[in-house]
């Protein structure tokens, strides 16, 4: 052997060595994660010290000589010492990729500015660029208080280096917003157009007693911007790569998107983007969806269009249908569907459902094997939801279908144990159960005392058997799922409790946001919990969950995240 031949297995041999030294153990094929604090989401046994993981699958879960007896004897064993585990976090309604597409354009993330740090963080926007479509001006994540402003908007970004400047300003709600003069003229919202619509159509809009638009737009008054700010796309693996590294920074390893493109459109564009990051290996995330659909539209036509997109989209389950049965609770939108008039306007709001259509709708729905998933915010849109769930139940037994019900502000007490009893779901959004402005100053003095009582009425929920999803609605707010737990167990925001007795015990918040959650996108058997064959997607996290105070688990930080036992976040990759 030449000096040569020693001296490159010599620098072959001390790489080897390196490489081995420097790999990180969690990287390991078999592993055995031991001596830890492990909470599995199994009801019957839901602690353990050890696990045990082959590839994709767990294989074994309890005590180490357990787990030893299940694992290869070449398997790693990884010590934990004491740190917590949990299964990966379930999202049962986000809108994951508009999400990672906002964080990559102008996006206040949910803000409550002043006006003036409001024009602020536009003008900066515009500077970076990120706030620009072509000539236009777009703003998204603004707090939903900031419309209680709108004479503060007007005097800022009507004059000056604005009069010539369309803007358009979305809230983080996804249902309301705010254009300046220059936009609504570029849209054709003028004081004619408010007048020719008809008081139905007028609920979309804000105006003055003689008509005069303020700026104000709702859900459907969206609609006349279309067409005219133009799209200026970004590059959809850019956008899906942006949403999973900010789930996946929290932990979250699963997910229904819910709004996953309209049944009347050509081509689907969410669909086709997370089938793009399957095809290139870039799904951090198991992905559930449902399409949104009219449910006052022809049944039969809608279900053979999803049937080709469940065929055509294998990366994604495309469980079913979203339904929209109404709009938002907060003035001045007051589109949520009530039992009982808003106070100042005598309205109760907008159905976008006909009953008697809506129960057919999800009779062949169930009967097809598709989930139906109903945004409902106000009292009576429920009612009609479940109503709806009753009819199929009646119709077609009890096919076993999770059907779902979102947001559910405000519900009526005789509504409570009808989830349980037809097995409906829900999905809520608890970040969102706190005293702050957007359940006190903009609700409380607009609907009636008796349905304020039961506003986000989580617990009563629960002791009624209803199943709890968690959910977040990103990004309408943050997905972190501790700060959710926080505030499902406190209810405390900046203006006080909202209702103590309506708060959920941290445990079940943890079942919310694993197993139950899981439940709604069908995939409770594979994920959710820590079992022998389910998928092993877990959370390290810096703290003891169950031990801390609500404020302290609240500002929880996750550690690494695996999917399918492969690390797709470590805290240290961010330092």
């Amino acid at each position: 052997m030449t000096k040569f031949s020693l001296v490159f297995l010599s620098l072959l041999f001390c790489a080897t060595f390196s490489f081995a030294q420097a790999r990180d153990p969690i990287d390991s094929e078999n592993k055995i994660l031991f001596n830890a604090r492990i909470f599995t989401a199994n009801r019957e046994h839901p602690f353990a010290e050890a696990i045990g993981i082959s590839g994709k699958r767990i294989v074994a879960v309890g005590t180490l000589d357990e787990v030893k007896q299940k694992m290869s004897s070449a398997a790693v064993h990884i010590d934990l010492h004491g740190a917590s585990l949990l299964p990966g976090f379930v999202d049962s309604h986000i809108h994951a990729l508009e999400g990672g597409e906002r964080l990559l354009r102008a996006n206040a993330d949910d803000s409550s500015m002043t006006t003036a740090a409001l024009e602020a963080f536009v003008k900066t926007s515009i500077d970076n660029g990120k706030a620009m479509r072509g000539r236009f001006v777009v703003v998204s994540g603004l707090n939903i208080t900031t419309w209680s402003r709108i004479p503060e908007l007007q005097a800022t970004f009507n004059g000056n280096a604005y009069a010539q400047q369309p803007i358009l300003l979305h809230g983080s709600d996804g249902h309301t917003g705010w254009a300046n003069n220059a936009m609504l003229k570029e849209a054709g919202i003028t004081q004619a157009f408010i007048h020719s619509l008809s008081a139905e159509q007028k609920k979309f809009f804000g105006f003055t007693a003689q008509d005069e638009p303020n700026g104000f737009i709702a859900d459907d008054g969206f609609d006349k911007f279309a067409g005219v700010i133009p799209e200026a796309p970004i590059d959809p693996m850019k956008i899906g790569l942006s949403a999973m590294g900010y789930t996946n920074r929290l932990g979250i390893t699963a997910w229904l998107d819910p709004s996953s493109g309209s049944i009347s459109d050509q081509k689907n564009e969410i669909l086709d983007t997370y089938s793009l990051l399957a095809s290139k290996h870039k799904l951090s995330a198991h992905v559930a969806a449902t399409v949104v659909a009219n449910a006052n539209g022809d049944v039969q036509s809608q279900i053979t269009t999803l049937k080709k997109w469940m065929a055509e989209y294998k990366a994604v389950r495309v469980l079913g249908f979203k339904i929209f049965a109404d709009g938002v609770i907060e003035y001045p939108t007051q589109t949520a569907a009530l039992s009982i008039p808003y106070t100042n306007s005598g309205s109760t709001g907008v159905l976008m459902v006909d009953p008697k259509k809506f129960d057919q709708f999800v009779i062949q729905a169930d009967k097809s094997g598709l989930l139906v998933h109903v945004h409902a915010i106000g009292d009576e849109a429920i009612t009609v939801a479940l109503n709806g769930f009753e009819a199929a139940r009646k119709s077609n037994g009890n096919s076993g279908i999770p059907h779902t019900i979102t947001h559910l502000q405000v519900i009526k007490p005789g509504d409570f144990n009808r989830f349980a009893k037809l097995g409906v779901l829900a999905s809520v959004q608890l970040l969102w159960a706190l005293g702050d402005p957007t359940t006190i100053d903009i609700v409380k003095p607009y609907i009636s005392p008796e349905l304020y009582k039961y506003q986000y009425p989580a617990r009563s929920l629960l002791h009624a058997g209803t199943v709890l999803c968690g959910a977040s609605d990103w990004p309408v707010s943050s997905a972190n799922p501790f700060i959710a737990i926080y505030e499902a167990e406190t209810r405390m925001g900046r203006m006080g409790v909202l209702d103590s007795t309506q708060a959920v015990p941290r445990i079940e918040m943890l079942y919310a946001y694993t197993i139950n959650a899981a439940r709604a996108m069908r995939m409770e058997n594979k994920i959710g919990s820590l079992a022998p064959g389910k998928s092993a997607d877990l959370i390290l996290v810096d703290r003891d969950v169950m031990n801390i105070s609500a404020e302290a688990c609240k500002n929880t930080k996750v550690i690494w995240t695996l999917f399918e036992g492969k690390p797709v976040y470590r805290a240290a990759e961010t330092k």
